[in-house]
Formats: structure tokens, C-alpha cells, sequence
């Protein structure tokens, strides 16, 4: 169902050509997100907005260099496990086979759901043999799928996300044992990145442990818009040093995020009337086909959270 829902973010791309200048030129580079919630844009109260991964295609759009952005392999709560098994499907290889920059947000949800929450007593805990079962499952997994990226695409830039300490509501005490365990976390992301001759993007510094502006929800770990602005600004200043950051002023110029009651409401009428949908998917498909052959053309709103 996640995934039904997922192709319903038809409405969330980050901005129209009307309201920026889009400079493209035929070789741009053709930008594929994969991962989580993250990577996808959930919002903290449960919506799908603007995530890093659009604000990123922004900052290449501006300067000239996107051709393409797809953040069709993207689902909220995908494990390592689960981004990995998109790595099997025709159309995700084709997406990372054409792709010169990817980015990966994986494992948080390999590590979060074992780490119970108590908002309202502010106290975090955890059992610290499934922790440490579920950190070496995430190497492991994070190994298997820089092989078989690059087995797709031997070429493209790789890109792997680090992930902040996502509880900055909760008691002091409670923070240091459970923001170590993120700490090891972001070091085998790292650690596995560099073997593979891919990146490492550091984010927890930008957060900190008292990020509450930036994580508002006491009860969802899922970052503001500011956040996902600071995790942008986080990769470009490894992607490439130096350049300007993404001013604060584009977040009043983000599309309105979509909640997940209408994502579901969209797809129960899709299962309602199979038919219409089966129809309304290859004049999609067509209508990609299309804007894609020609990418000199201007950036456009696409379809299933894609820019083409």
C-alpha cells in the first residue's frame, strides 16, 4: 500500500519554472533519490512534502546542471532490507542505470523501531541486543547495495546520507546511550560509503540533540522544513565546497504538503475504478516518455514525484 500511496505525490515538486528561472543544458545530470521517509519529504504530522532530496534538485536546477530528478524509489518506513529489494525491480534498475548522482537514505528505520519513545514522561529505551543485531544487519545491507549499484551503474556519483538525533524533546539524561547508537549508525553508513568509493553526507551537527525547532513533533522524528533545508545545505557542502547555500527564503515558496488521509482517500478511488486508473497510468507514462526525449527542454512538474 505504501508504495499505491506513494504514486499519489503527484502534487508535491519543489518549484515551477514559473516561479524560478530554470537554466538546463542537454548533458545535465540526471538525479535519482532513494531511501525512506526522509529521502520522500514526510513532514511531522504525517504528510509528504518538500524533502532534501527536491531542495538538492533545486540547487542543481539553479545553477544549470539537472537534467532529470526522480525520487520514485523513496517510501516512507523502507528499511535497508526493503531498499534493497527495490534494487530488483525492472523499472528501479532502469532509474539507476540512467542516473549520474543518487543519493541513499537508509537505516533509521532499521534502528528507530526498536527504541520506545515516551513523549509525554520525556524518556527514551532500548534493549541493547537487538540494537546492536539490527546495526550489523545495516552494514551488512549497506554493503549489498553499493554492490549492486554499482553493478547497475559503475559510474554514477554516490551520495550516502548520515541521520540526526531525531528526540530533542526528551529528558537531557535520556539522550547521550540513544544518540550514541545513531553515532554508530552514522559511522557504518560512513565506514561502508568509503569502501564503496561512495560519500558520506554528515547531518547530526546541523541538528545537534536540541533541535526542537527543527523536529516540533515530540511524538514524530521527521524534520521541519528547515531541517530538510539543513540536510540540502549538509550535501552540498560535501557535493561541492564552497558553493553557496540554499537561502532560507526558498521555504516560503514550497508547495503545500499532502497529507497521508488524502494520499489513502486517492488510492481507494483508484481501487474503486481500476479501469480509469489502468488508462490515466499510460497516458502518464506517454506523457514522461515524451518530456524526457528532449532534455533541453524547461524543468516541468512531473508526474509520481518525479522531475523530468
Amino acid at each position: 500500500m505504501k508504495k499505491r500511496i506513494f504514486l499519489y505525490m503527484t502534487a508535491v515538486f519543489l518549484l515551477a519554472s514559473s516561479i524560478l528561472p530554470v537554466k538546463t543544458y542537454a548533458a545535465g545530470i540526471q538525479y535519482v533519490a532513494l531511501g525512506d521517509s526522509l529521502a520522500a519529504g514526510q513532514t511531522p504530522n504525517k504528510e509528504i512534502g518538500a524533502s532534501y532530496t527536491d531542495l538538492i534538485a533545486f540547487a542543481l536546477q539553479q545553477t544549470g546542471q539537472l537534467s532529470s530528478f526522480s525520487k520514485n524509489l523513496a517510501f516512507p518506513g523502507y528499511s535497508t532490507e526493503q531498499v534493497l529489494e527495490q534494487l530488483e525491480k525492472k523499472k528501479a534498475r532502469a532509474l539507476i542505470q540512467k542516473a549520474d548522482l543518487i543519493t541513499i537514505s537508509a537505516g533509521a528505520n532499521d534502528l528507530l523501531p526498536l527504541i520506545q519513545n515516551d513523549a509525554v514522561r520525556g524518556m527514551l529505551s532500548y534493549e541493547a541486543i537487538p540494537v546492536a543485531f539490527s546495526l550489523n544487519r545495516v552494514r551488512k545491507n549497506y554493503i549489498k547495495l553499493f554492490e549492486q549499484i554499482r553493478a547497475i551503474n559503475p559510474h554514477a556519483d554516490i551520495y550516502a546520507m548520515g541521520y540526526y538525533f531525531p528526540y530533542p524533546h526528551v529528558k537531557e539524561g535520556q539522550k547521550p546511550s540513544v544518540a550514541g547508537q545513531l553515532e554508530i549508525l552514522n559511522k557504518i553508513i560512513e565506514q561502508e560509503a568509503k569502501k564503496a568509493g561512495a560519500h558520506f553526507v554528515p547531518v547530526a551537527d546541523q541538528f545537534g540533540t536540541n533541535a526542537d525547532s527543527l523536529i516540533p513533533n515530540p511524538k514524530d522524528v521527521h524534520p521541519a522544513p528547515a531541517g530538510y533545508l539543513n540536510m540540502a545545505n549538509s550535501f552540498l557542502e560535501v557535493y561541492a565546497p564552497g558553493s553557496p547555500p540554499i537561502p532560507q527564503s526558498v521555504l516560503t515558496q514550497l508547495p503545500a504538503p499532502i497529507p497521508f488521509s488524502k494520499l489513502r482517500s486517492g488510492q481507494r478511488a483508484e481501487t474503486e475504478n481500476p479501469a480509469a486508473e489502468q488508462e490515466k497510468a499510460k497516458e502518464t507514462e506517454k506523457e514522461a516518455e515524451e518530456t524526457s526525449s528532449t532534455a533541453s527542454e524547461p524543468i516541468k512538474s512531473c508526474k509520481r514525484g518525479e522531475y523530468v
